[in-house]
């Protein structure tokens, strides 16, 4: 059952918990959970619950939880599997709000495991319970000082509040990430071990981090997501609230995602369908754990710039040109500066420097450091400047001190992004570095470190000024309105032919071929007289959805006398192919004149329902693969972007005398493809437009070959 913010409250600030199977050993799983909350000085009550204790640390211990004598707002259950039902029972007739599981043994073990977890989601519905795992490592409110976990990382530090929000679908890859995170300078609101997930989910941690105050930046870890329209739901809250998502998923490769599926029972889904939801949601996402929190890190000032154009202010010209190439592939721009800008670098900049952008200070800048934020200051004024990257090696002791502030002074009065690329700083002027992060200016160790950075705050600006737009339908006279497609659940078979495949694409408005079905060999030639030539002849037949493999096809057919040879030609083709399928005759349809051809698709994913697919045809979507995603609705902004950003692209636009496409017919096209998904979506399993006929620019868009596949 989805979790409000507001049912979670009670949560993450409870007012009371009991610790049942606590241990008078400190330093055990159900011991550590007492020390933990008495240490980091959490305000409310504490209950161990045992029948072996009396007292444990100082607290009253009791037998049941039936006996503690007041409300107990979260219970953490470091008990076995055998006991955990009882003692579950226990607390919801006691009334306890929320329940931390530590117990393992459920769906990660097999099928006996499995059967455990559906009773204890059963038990969740039924009393109303909301628990978090089973087979996690607990939950950290910092704020709150509400520490629910037996992670050993509590044992060695204090850890600050901040504000990042961490879940995770995995407890110690996630606490690590934390306490890589916190090294490197962040302070977390939250850290969540989500476990198994039986009640409350990554959905359910993600929503109330959303909504909570001490949060402004949300990350996760991510191994699978049950609900693809929360996703959307979520991530359309977090862009009003300005709070950016960046999220770590992993099961990219086969490898990786086999792994992921045993790992606490998740299963991971297409990586490609995942690219596609991030894109539509602004989710930024990461490669790995270290490129995880540099973008948290930049995220955290809450600077987000309002173009890709990045000053970079230096005092070496190779680190400045070594910059300028990590910028460029990851999408940053380093604009000319404008003339006012540059005449007053030159009153600042040596003789021997460059006013260009990268700006050199050379190695004036240790002689006088007043150069450093002087020009800073005159590169931050120029509008062409959205933020700033200060590059730093070998300056060491009170030198970096004093540069190191006025960084930060200069970071502190504007509202563009300020970070510094600072090589060496760790083992040379560490002070210098820890005032940096103590100021809340983003240092990164390497050029590239940085510009994936600062990219990925460039994408977000650009969701965030990127306007609201509902799903859209294709434009002009042939804009769908109401199709009745019952005649679809009459098909006995999974995929239907191409023919009725192409009768279903027609009924949304999408132009198809002229053809006819021949059962004989005159036939066919009546029909290609009928048609005009050229022609091409295709088999029909259910059982056989790829007739090039079938050698049942031909194409560019000028003569009756070749359709009839080639009708003879593709059905014995087929015959021999497939034995048991059933041959209904051959197909004669017209050739298409000069054109693109492209393919688009659908998948009904799972978990986000249909996924539309767009890419060049033939032989460029089966080598080179070069295809762009979306999930259905479209959006007219999501299917113009998906057309724009294949490398194939400039072929649509017109290239080496080659006539522009017509990619408003085509936009129009994957508009009502998306209408037909989401209309359909209970019905349709895959569909395959391969090859759609781009025509010059003007001239529309045809249909050359279709399948459909039915859901089963």
């Amino acid at each position: 059952m989805k979790a409000t913010a507001q049912d979670l409250k009670s949560f993450f600030y409870p007012r009371s918990v009991a610790i049942i199977g606590a241990s008078s050993n400190l330093d055990s799983i159900s011991g550590r959970p007492i020390r933990y909350l008495a240490d980091n000085g959490y305000e409310g009550a504490i209950y161990p619950v045992n029948p072996k204790y009396s007292e444990i640390a100082g607290y009253q211990c009791y037998p049941s939880v039936a006996a503690v004598p007041a409300e107990v707002d979260m219970a953490i259950v470091a008990v076995s599997v055998q006991r955990l039902f009882d003692s579950l029972e226990e607390c919801a007739a006691k009334g306890v709000k929320n329940a931390v599981i530590f117990t393992s043994g459920f769906a990660e073990v097999g099928e006996e495991g499995r059967e455990l977890q559906q009773r204890l989601a059963d038990l969740a519905r039924r009393s109303g319970m909301r628990i978090c795992g089973p087979n996690c490592i607990g939950t950290a409110n910092l704020p709150g000082k509400v520490i629910a976990s037996f992670s050993p990382i509590f044992d060695a530090a204090k850890f600050a509040a901040g504000p990042v929000g961490l879940v995770s679908q995995s407890g110690a890859l996630g606490h690590g990430l934390f306490t890589f995170a916190a090294e490197a300078g962040l302070g977390f609101s939250y850290v969540i071990s989500s476990g198994n997930e039986v009640d409350l989910t990554t959905a359910d941690y993600m929503r109330f981090m959303v909504e909570d105050q001490a949060t402004r930046v949300i990350m996760a870890y991510l191994e699978g997501w049950r609900d693809g329209e929360e996703f959307f739901t979520i991530a359309r809250r977090a862009k009003e609230q300005k709070k950016p998502i960046l999220i770590l998923k992993v099961g990219r490769t086969q490898v990786g995602s086999k792994a992921a599926m045993s790992h606490t029972a998740s299963l991971t889904g297409s990586d490609a369908v995942y690219e596609a939801l991030f894109r539509q949601t602004g989710v930024i996402r990461a490669d790995d754990l270290s490129e995880l929190v540099n973008m948290a890190i930049a995220f955290v000032p809450g600077k987000i710039p309002s173009g890709n154009g990045l000053a970079v202010v230096t005092a070496s010209g190779g680190a400045g040109i070594l910059m300028a190439d990590h910028a460029e592939v990851n999408g940053l721009v380093l604009p000319d500066l404008d003339g006012h800008t540059r005449e007053e670098l030159n009153q600042i900049v040596p003789s021997f420097g460059s006013t260009m952008n990268p700006v050199d200070l050379t190695g004036q800048v240790l002689n006088d450091t007043t150069l450093l934020r002087r020009a800073m200051h005159t590169v931050l004024a120029d509008p062409r400047v959205h933020m700033v990257t200060v590059m730093l090696s070998t300056s060491t002791g009170q030198l970096a001190m004093q540069i190191a502030t006025d960084i930060a002074a200069v970071a502190a009065a504007t509202d563009k992004p300020v970070v510094v690329t600072w090589s060496g700083a760790r083992g040379l002027a560490p002070a210098a570095r820890q005032l940096l992060k103590e100021k809340g200016v983003p240092c990164y160790d390497t050029p590239g470190q940085t510009a994936r950075a600062l990219s990925a705050l460039v994408k977000y600006g650009q969701f965030l000024n990127r306007g609201e737009e509902g799903p859209a339908l294709a434009t002009g006279s042939d804009k769908v309105q109401s199709v009745d497609c019952s005649w679809l659940r009459e098909v006995t078979t999974p995929a239907l032919t191409e023919r009725d495949s192409k009768k279903l694409l027609q009924s949304y408005g999408i132009p198809v071929t002229r053809e006819g079905l021949a059962t004989s060999a005159a036939q066919a030639g009546e029909l290609a007289e009928s048609i005009g030539f050229p022609v091409c002849v295709k088999v029909e037949s259910p059982q056989i959805m790829h007739k090039t493999e079938a050698k049942a096809i031909r194409l560019n057919l000028g003569t009756r006398a070749e359709v009839e040879e080639a009708f003879r030609e593709v059905v014995a083709n087929a015959a021999a192919y497939n034995p048991q399928a059933e041959i209904r005759g051959a197909v004669v349809q017209e050739m298409i004149g000069q054109g693109t051809e492209v393919i688009v698709g659908v998948n009904n994913d799972s978990s986000f329902g249909p996924v539309i697919m767009f890419g060049l045809g033939g032989i460029f979507v089966e080598v080179m693969k070069d295809v762009s995603r979306r999930i259905a609705p479209l959006t007219r902004a999501e299917a113009e972007e998906m057309v724009a950003e294949i490398k194939g692209y400039p072929l649509l636009q017109g290239v080496r005398g080659r006539p522009a496409g017509d990619v408003g017919a085509l936009v129009d096209v994957l508009l009502k493809v998306s209408r037909l998904a989401v209309d359909l979506r209970e019905d349709l399993a895959e569909l395959d437009i391969n090859p759609l006929i781009v025509l010059p620019e003007g001239k529309g868009v045809k249909v050359a070959d279709a399948l459909v596949i039915k859901r089963a």
